[in-house]
């Protein structure tokens, strides 16, 4: 049983779709028949690419290798009876199962946030956002400043912040893009990322004329973002609101009889198994690995994920030993586009913002995509 079509579940699907072990029926269960690749979310916010260009159909893959396809969301797990509780209302038993259902929006019980404001997870949640920034768009008149504003300053809020500017100025408006996040209080985005990297983000944005508020988000209404930094209140106007707060563990799977943190993640161990039988495997956001809690809930982590995941689940089938470890990247390329044909780079020692790093973002993308789309034919 797959459950979810994440980007750690990618590498699995590649393999079954090659050939499954014998004596296995294998089904998929997943809420979108396609998957999305996050990194694109960006350029599509932009109006840079539609939102198909970051879809690989995962549903179609599926069913031309004989894997049984079921479109709708895991609502329970029960790990002790091995079954799955389906949107549906329908029940389903596995012997083997691998996890790769993602994370909700953290932080959603702000007054205000889940009504006016945009998840940037999942993916089809993150698309009110455009039809937000459009419908402000097409009530203006060209010149009109147009307010917005993303809550999150990690590199996905960054990049969002980035994208919303952009938009607005492909249509003729001037941009008024606010950067709210509490964790920015010495007035520079990208905590936890290096000084180099935080200094050329904060650059890049203020030149672009994209303001940074540290502070808490008191309440989100339609038209306003209400910022508290120690005890000066802030209203910030928006008629498109971004939520980039990070991850939040589907409430679902603390109840599921695993091991889980202190944030309803189950625990996976370095072969990603969930439980002693390595039975139920997970990979990608909705798991925290035992040896390493702190590691980001990130794609760049996840896409290391799968081919251990893919690995492992294959050997169990085969009744083998599941031997392939996953040890978290110290470091990692990290590619920021800045919504105008510039990209800012941080590899190691070196970051800059220039067009070639663009140009790199862009062949990453498309060959990470070229690879899992090319199943489908």
């Amino acid at each position: 049983m797959l459950a979810g079509a994440g980007h750690a579940q990618l590498d699995l699907l590649a393999a079954l779709s090659r050939g499954r072990p014998s004596g296995w029926d294998v089904t998929l269960v997943t809420s979108q028949p396609a998957f999305h690749y996050s990194g694109l979310m960006p350029a599509i916010i932009a109006g840079l690419l539609p939102p198909d260009a970051a879809q690989v159909p995962v549903a179609d893959i599926a069913r031309a290798a004989g894997i049984r396809v079921l479109e709708t969301s895991v609502t329970g797990l029960d790990a002790a009876r091995r079954t799955l509780q389906l949107q549906t209302g329908d029940t389903i038993g596995f012997d083997l199962l691998s996890l790769d259902v993602g994370s909700a929006p953290a932080a959603l019980d702000v007054p205000g946030a889940a009504e006016f404001a945009s998840p940037m997870r999942p993916f089809r949640a993150a698309l009110s956002l455009i039809d937000r920034l459009d419908d402000a768009l097409a009530d203006s008149d060209p010149g009109t400043s147009i307010p917005a504003v993303v809550v999150g300053a990690g590199a996905a809020g960054v990049e969002i912040a980035f994208a919303v500017r952009a938009r607005i100025r492909a249509a003729g408006r001037t941009p008024q893009v606010a950067l709210v996040d509490p964790a920015m209080s010495d007035g520079r985005p990208l905590p936890g990322f290096d000084e180099a990297s935080r200094t050329l983000a904060e650059r890049a944005l203020v030149r672009r004329g994209i303001t940074l508020h540290g502070g808490d988000v008191q309440e989100v209404r339609r038209d306003r973002v209400t910022v508290r930094q120690a005890s000066v209140i802030t209203e910030l106007s928006s008629l498109a609101t971004a939520w980039v707060t990070g991850p939040a563990a589907p409430a679902w799977l603390s109840r599921a009889g695993l091991a889980c943190d202190a944030r309803g993640y189950p625990l996976a161990d370095a072969t990603l198994a969930l439980t002693a039988d390595g039975t139920i495997v997970g990979a990608g956001d909705c798991v925290t690995l035992r040896d390493a809690p702190d590691t980001p809930k990130a794609g760049v982590y996840a896409v290391r994920m799968a081919p251990v995941l893919a690995g492992n689940v294959l050997a169990v089938m085969q009744n083998r030993l599941a031997e392939r470890r996953y040890v978290p990247q110290r470091s990692f390329l990290a590619l920021l586009s800045t919504g105008d044909g510039m990209a800012l780079l941080r590899w190691k020692g070196v970051t800059l913002e220039s067009r070639w790093a663009q140009h790199l973002k862009t062949w990453i993308d498309q060959r990470y995509l070229r690879r899992y789309r090319a199943l489908a034919h």
